[in-house]
């Protein structure tokens, strides 16, 4: 098992998917960072203000969740699906042929990645988030309180998140199509349902991934399911979990079960 993760380390190390993505992932927490302080409640004559009540100060803190929610999925769809780009899925079974160590190595690595991005989510908070909005006349340990309501949940749903785009990578196989559909889905689909099941059925759609891992990471909601003049009522953080841990696990299991256990060519 020691030898299977040290295989996938080195796989998605060599990725430059793997670089891009990470690459992507500063700047867009900076400007989730940007997107909370302009919608903070300032007044006339100022653009930016600082975060004041509790929903913001959580927000603030967890401002590199919409990069976790679109980039996470695709660490795990290119943990998988490089395998069969590259047609190194063979090579791998036949050194490995008990498949289940197979995925299990994929699993805690694909999660070990999804950490490391959550963690630099988290740098662009404490890099520009913090010292701007102290700048703008926040306080910055009012930010920090809720550290224990925010990064843990924020952390755990990017790793859910990357269990899903593995799963959702096993089923889909071909590495574009895959990283296509899971950005359409965050960025498109997912605010489209969301919006169309408020707008005629006057539901809240919260179970969703994205809207799913906003609740367990403390509530945080900003982007995720906001529109028609008002914001989506979010799951309670346990039943984020818990929706958060189905939309990994299924997927997963199901491509398991349909794709991982045949014959690979």
């Amino acid at each position: 098992m020691i030898n299977a993760l040290r295989a996938e380390l080195i796989k998605m190390r060599s990725m430059p998917g793997v670089w891009v993505t990470f690459g992507l992932g500063l700047p867009i927490a900076v400007l989730g960072v940007i997107g909370v302080l302009a919608g903070a409640g300032g007044f006339s004559g100022h653009t930016f203000y600082f975060v004041h009540t509790l929903r913001q100060q959580r927000e603030l803190l967890g401002a590199g969740y919409f990069a976790l929610a679109v980039l996470a999925p695709i660490l795990g769809v290119l943990c998988v699906t490089g395998e069969y780009r590259h047609k190194t899925m063979t090579t791998t079974f036949v050194l490995r042929p008990v498949r289940t160590q197979v995925l299990a190595a994929k699993v805690i690595v694909t999660a070990l990645w999804a950490v490391l991005l959550a963690l630099l989510t988290l740098v662009a908070v404490a890099v520009v988030g913090l010292p701007w909005n102290a700048g703008l006349g926040g306080v910055t340990s009012q930010v920090t309180d809720q550290i224990g309501a925010v990064i843990p949940g924020l952390v755990v749903s990017g790793v859910l998140l990357a269990w899903f785009g593995l799963g959702f990578g096993t089923l889909v196989k071909n590495q574009i199509a895959a990283i296509l559909l899971t950005i359409g889905g965050t960025l498109v689909l997912e605010g489209l349902l969301v919006a169309l099941a408020r707008a005629i059925f006057h539901y809240d759609l919260n179970w969703l991934p994205s809207a799913a891992g906003a609740a367990l990471a403390g509530d945080i909601a900003r982007g995720f399911g906001a529109g028609g003049g008002r914001e989506s009522r979010l799951l309670e953080w346990w039943q984020g979990g818990l929706v958060m841990l189905l939309w990994g696990i299924v997927p997963l299991t199901v491509g398991y079960f349909t794709t991982f256990r045949r014959d690979v060519t």
